[in-house]
């Protein structure tokens, strides 16, 4: 497996993992109709999508290539 490419995947590995929990504390301790609540699942499920769109960016990896150089 490729070094940067493994280095990456347990960064996003442990990111998802912090969202997650946090997630699920803050469910724990919220109730599902509280504004604050959906606000706060709408923040977490903007920050997934955004790793999942730097991960998978073609451009991202690019760059990575043109920096190896």
């Amino acid at each position: 497996m490729d070094g940067p490419f493994f280095i990456l995947s347990i960064i996003v590995v442990v990111l998802g993992a912090r969202i997650l929990r946090d997630h699920l504390r803050f469910k724990h301790d919220q109730p599902r109709e509280d504004p604050q609540y959906r606000a706060r699942m709408d923040t977490l499920e903007q920050r997934v999508r955004t790793l999942e769109r730097i991960v998978t960016d073609k451009g991202y990896d690019l760059k990575r290539e043109f920096e190896k150089l």
